[in-house]
């Protein structure tokens, strides 16, 4: 099923439409993403998320043939280190009742949502354009919108500090 179809009987625009379909996606995929990986694993992934980012940066553009070994390259860091970080990062979101799930929801959905900027702005804009909208772009990939998604899981992680420790 056609879900910009869908919307579209509703009256409501298809780049529109395609816009509320990206943010339910990346609400779906938040969702399973928390409840897979779980509160013990959340915050180190994301550490290990700024950490394989980093070295992607830090690596000379000449070592990659184009932006499908950046994600290749990107993508391992991020996995060897969750393999092997068991014994270097062990932190987690602590608590339990509903305020636990939505402190787990909301982490995972910004570290969803700061991996797919990520890896919208390591794909060509115009192949970007081909799977998100610009608007959609501008929000994820943009150079503030960039900035923005990777300080907002830490500003997340100390609200939730703060809040807990009061």
């Amino acid at each position: 099923m056609d879900i910009t179809h869908l919307f579209a009987q509703f009256g409501i625009d298809p780049k529109t439409a395609q816009d509320i379909t990206l943010f339910l996606i990346i609400a779906l995929l938040s969702f399973v993403f928390g409840m897979f990986i779980g509160r013990y694993k959340l915050i180190t992934i994301l550490i290990n998320i700024y950490v394989a980012f980093a070295i992607m940066m830090a690596v000379p553009a000449q070592y990659f043939a184009d932006y499908t070994m950046k994600l290749i390259f990107f993508a391992a860091g991020v996995i060897i280190l969750t393999l092997i970080s068991k014994r270097l990062f062990e932190i987690y979101i602590s608590g339990s009742g509903s305020g636990f799930l939505w402190r787990v929801f909301v982490m995972s959905f910004l570290e969803v949502v700061f991996l797919i900027s990520i890896i919208i702005s390591i794909i060509p804009k115009k192949v970007a354009l081909g799977y998100v909208s610009k608007t959609a772009y501008g929000y994820l990939a943009s150079d503030n919108a960039r900035l923005i998604w990777m300080i907002m899981p830490l500003a997340f992680m100390f609200f939730i500090h703060k809040k807990l420790n009061r």
